[in-house]
């Protein structure tokens, strides 16, 4: 009987990391996170390209 409930305790902290890990994998690694940064430099090279052809005219 208390192996039995020792055994759930191991295995339920085992889930719980096993899934914390595969969250902050996700996190560290989602597509979404580089995106952002693409469209912010894309956003930054169309303001510099406005700025030079109007100082240039």
């Amino acid at each position: 009987m208390r192996y039995s409930i020792m055994l759930q305790l191991v295995t339920g902290i085992a889930f719980i990391l096993v899934v914390s890990a595969a969250m902050f994998a996700w996190l560290q690694y989602r597509p979404g996170s580089e995106q952002g940064t693409n469209s912010e430099i894309n956003s930054v090279e169309k303001w510099i390209a406005i700025n030079n052809m109007y100082s240039n005219s």
